[in-house]
């Protein structure tokens, strides 16, 4: 039996600059297949480092002749990408099993197995367990969709009725500790994984831990975690980080925890001491992480530790400087938090990048402005990317705003944080997306801020604003205004 996983054809953020991530959710679900089911054969096709449109992802299916064949997305803007691929399978071969998952099919199992007939099955929430059911379910009894009643975590259709099973618990931290390392090898080159903006050399991405126990409405992690925070010890992430050093070489890490070690200051104390002991440092690595602003705050002092096991970049959502909006969310922070935390950050010589969230309810053009000089002259991060209100299904914002009519766009492409989707009270989608290219404009296209970017003492602050300088980030945002 053959399992064939698919990162599609797709174009990235280029907000974010010119990247390419390597497939980590399917390197994860492979290495977990050739643990408990070495007799399966896996492989995977990432179309971006291969270099693969359509027609020659078409002609790799054809090749390979897959059983089965997988692709999911957690980004709902991707989920075309996904609808597309498998059907291309199921037109090469209408006997292959097509299967997809992740936060945006989990959350709209019914409404996607309805939509596309030729999706087999929806793999819901977290697929480790779901997936090898499936799989010793297909061994049993074949590859087909019969009997699937039996197997927990899916939902599937039978004779045109949508059916769901049981699903699975988030996983334990135990489990988590148990996964078996990403599957790298799989890869045909762990060179072309890059991130123009942050460095010159290939990043590879580590998981921590997953989840979060906190209620953002807009945030589509926590919904597909259902509030469940898990993580890995200690020694199993310096373990993991460290096989990645001397196995491929790498020298920068991006941590794809929502927030990194829970914020919890002794368990990021007690890695950082970790990763000492190993002779990881600042001085052989570097690595991204995100945290929380309250976070930040708890950490305190620690900020230099991480700094010197080298963590040189972090991501913080600030959102707003607004309590009202800030408490509409449930983001339990305060603006002034955000301020204390950021100067932290560049008190302990790591690049603070704030991200801002526009186009709530009540917004209107004045309070867009106060945002953003708040931002950039209150808060004074190294980095802003704005973002719009994305109301991404499954989550409590998404209910909220289809329930009061404002979502008028349901193209889900366009579900990308750049993309207006909402008419708002005061403001229209057309209105915010001309506002979201204001905003970009009001940071770097103000040539003091460009002056000061470009000839920064922070590396990373002087390629973030070359790249924004060469790149016409700013003009590719206006052709988005109708």
């Amino acid at each position: 039996m053959k399992l064939l996983l698919v990162e599609p054809p797709k174009r990235f953020w280029f907000v974010m600059g010119e990247y390419l991530p390597p497939p980590y959710n399917l390197l994860i679900l492979a290495a977990v297949v050739e643990k408990e089911l070495p007799e399966i054969e896996v492989k995977i096709i990432d179309c971006q480092a291969e270099k693969l449109d359509w027609e020659k992802l078409g002609e790799q299916i054809r090749r390979e002749r897959p059983d089965i064949i997988g692709s999911g997305s957690h980004a709902t803007c991707n989920v075309y990408k996904t609808v597309r691929t498998l059907d291309l399978a199921k037109q090469i071969d209408p006997e292959i099993i097509s299967i997809t998952g992740g936060s945006h099919f989990t959350m709209l199992d019914e409404e996607t197995l309805t939509q596309y007939p030729h999706i087999d099955i929806i793999v819901r929430y977290e697929a480790e367990k779901a997936l090898v059911g499936l799989l010793k379910h297909f061994q049993t009894h074949g590859c087909s969709t019969d009997k699937l009643e039996k197997v927990q975590g899916i939902a599937f259709k039978r004779n045109d009725e949508f059916r769901r099973t049981t699903d699975y618990s988030p996983l334990t931290s135990e489990e988590l500790e148990n996964l078996p390392y990403p599957a790298y090898h799989l890869l045909q080159d762990m060179n072309q994984y890059h991130f123009a903006m942050m460095s010159d050399v290939p990043y590879i991405l580590l998981e921590g831990s997953r989840g979060c126990t906190h209620n953002c409405t807009f945030c589509s992690q926590t919904t597909f975690y259902r509030r469940h925070w898990n993580t890995k010890s200690v020694n199993r992430i310096a373990d993991e980080m460290e096989w990645m050093y001397n196995t491929f070489g790498s020298r920068f890490f991006w941590f794809t925890d929502d927030n990194f070690c829970g914020g919890r200051p002794k368990l990021i104390e007690e890695l950082c001491q970790e990763m000492f002991s190993r002779g990881l440092n600042g001085d052989e690595i570097e690595w991204f992480a995100q945290m929380r602003v309250d976070s930040i705050l708890k950490v305190g002092d620690g900020l230099a530790t991480m700094n010197r096991a080298g963590n040189y970049w972090q991501l913080v959502g600030g959102e707003s400087p607004f309590t009202e909006v800030l408490d509409s969310y449930q983001k339990g922070i305060r603006g002034n938090q955000t301020v204390d935390a950021i100067e932290l950050l560049r008190k302990n010589n790591i690049l603070a990048q704030l991200m801002i969230m526009l186009g709530h309810e009540t917004e209107t053009r004045e309070s867009i402005q106060q945002t953003m000089e708040w931002a950039t002259d209150v808060v004074k991060p190294d980095f802003i990317i704005t973002m719009l209100v994305t109301p991404y299904p499954g989550t409590p914002m998404y209910e909220d705003l289809y329930t009061k009519g404002h979502i008028i766009d349901y193209n889900w492409t366009n579900y990308d944080m750049i993309h207006a989707v909402c008419d708002m009270k005061y403001l229209t989608a057309a209105e915010l997306q001309e506002e979201l290219y204001k905003a970009y404009r009001h940071v770097y296209d103000s040539w003091s801020r460009r002056f000061r970017g470009i000839f920064a003492k922070n590396k990373y602050k002087r390629r973030i604003f070359w790249y924004y300088f060469k790149a016409g980030v700013i003009g590719q945002l206006k052709r988005l205004i109708p």
